[in-house]
């Protein structure tokens, strides 16, 4: 099933240089054409995208029974800085300043840290975010110490059952885990995320652990992402009682409270659904609980929107808006100040945060929807451009292989991921076949497959 786009699915790369002015127009024509730029829309209004992956390396030190990567992914090599730094320009080029562009891999933190000190600074050279995706390892503080230095910004830690950690039997029992990362990042300046795949093994407990997370003042966002068979895992379809529904009664349960995940969309409803809360001492509420006054915020916020092309700029927005719209400021405000007295006594105790939380539904590679692809806001960088990550991730065999242009002073150069270093002609070796690789280099099905055959013989 891997490695596979169904007919008729015709998203490709969006190339390496955006075609037009309006760097918000293709994801907002994208969500129009698929009847979802309705007024409680933020993407393609206030940003062109919502973050690009960067994949620095397909090592991994976990093999997860859920795993997006290729079966070669282990078979690869990293590619060269001169590689990354040619699509961070692509990316800026696309979506221009503020996008959040993920570190990540397979693990990123395989790589040298001088290596990813220098994406970070590059990063925050063109005016984006970084942010460092990671199961969190070999992410010690010493680490994030000298990233957060270079210039990152978030840290998103990806902690659960599906890695199969040793010692661990629930994801309560991974709460150990999550608090000493959690710890790691503390004070650094850094904005803390955790990731989580929603999958049978874990779906009964996601309640308890949407309370934890709740509860962890240093945490400012929280995603459930739900199984999907998107590449080299063991598990395979996901259970029919898995639902964008039932994942958000679950985390509902576990908030103690209704997030409203209607009242703001980001990207396809079908993708992606969006809540925000103020929580304080084990208790939290929906700041989105008023649909019509987030409406009416967004499409002020859009009239005095003075960027247009890259991400809004928040508050000289919100200044403009209380300037303009002194009557909407202040029942946002009311509004507010009703989230706060909810929170009760817990608001003189504190700390009280701001969380946002997110439910990703991924979808399976044998089974895109072209709407959805055409109007994704998760995108990969490749060498021929962005491109949505559901389909890059069904297509991951194709995109490793494809040559890498890099200009340089020096002249043209090319890479791709069968290559250790840039190669002067675009001419390049396939990547090798994964029945001829040793065991140690093999996970997810070929590893079980391969590991099958040797325990018959």
């Amino acid at each position: 099933m891997k490695d596979t786009v169904p007919d008729p699915i015709t998203i490709k790369p969006a190339g390496r240089r955006i075609q037009g002015l309006d760097r918000r127009a293709p994801l907002r024509e994208g969500l129009r054409g698929c009847g979802e730029f309705g007024p409680s829309q933020t993407a393609g209004r206030f940003y062109p995208m919502a973050c690009v992956a960067l994949e620095v390396t397909q090592r991994c030190n976990l093999d997860c029974t859920l795993c997006y990567l290729s079966d070669r992914a282990e078979m690869t090599y990293d590619p060269p800085l001169s590689v990354l730094f040619a699509r961070i320009a692509t990316i800026r080029s696309h979506y221009g300043r503020g996008v959040s562009v993920q570190l990540t891999g397979g693990d990123p933190t395989l790589r040298k840290v001088d290596d990813l000190e220098a994406l970070c600074r590059e990063i925050r050279r063109l005016g984006m975010r970084s942010c460092l995706m990671t199961n969190g390892i070999r992410a010690s503080r010493a680490m994030l110490t000298r990233l957060a230095a270079a210039g990152l910004d978030d840290v998103a830690f990806h902690v659960d059952m599906t890695q199969e950690r040793n010692g661990f039997a629930s994801e309560m029992e991974l709460n150990r885990v999550r608090k000493a990362y959690i710890d790691r990042a503390r004070g650094l300046g850094l904005r803390i995320l955790f990731n989580t795949t929603v999958f049978d093994g874990n779906f009964a407990e996601i309640p308890a652990l949407a309370r934890f997370l709740r509860d962890q003042p240093e945490v400012g966002f929280v995603s459930f992402q739900m199984q999907a068979d998107t590449g080299r895992g063991v598990l395979r379809a996901r259970p029919d009682a898995i639902t964008q529904d039932s994942v958000i009664r679950a985390v509902e349960q576990g908030y103690g409270t209704s997030l409203h995940f209607d009242s703001a969309a980001v990207g396809h409803s079908s993708c992606n659904r969006y809540g925000s809360v103020v929580s304080a001492r084990g208790k939290a509420v929906s700041l989105l609980s008023n649909r019509r006054l987030v409406q009416r915020v967004i499409a002020a916020l859009e009239e005095v929107d003075t960027g247009q092309d890259a991400h809004i700029r928040i508050r000289p927005s919100v200044g403009r808006l209380i300037r303009r719209h002194p009557l909407l400021a202040l029942w946002a405000l009311s509004h507010l100040a009703g989230c706060l007295l909810r929170l009760g006594t817990g608001v003189l105790r504190g700390p009280v945060r701001r969380q946002a939380v997110f439910i990703h539904n991924f979808m399976a590679a044998d089974a895109l929807e072209e709407d959805r692809c055409a109007s994704c806001v998760f995108m990969v960088a490749t060498a021929n451009g962005p491109l949505s990550m559901c389909v890059h991730n069904a297509q991951r065999d194709q995109h490793l292989a494809a040559p890498d242009r890099v200009d340089s002073p020096m002249g043209t150069f090319w890479w791709n991921a069968a290559t250790r270093g840039l190669s002067a002609r675009p001419d390049l070796p396939a990547l090798k076949d994964p029945e001829v690789a040793p065991l140690k280099r093999l996970k997810g099905q070929l590893r079980a497959a391969r590991q099958s055959r040797k325990d018959a013989s």
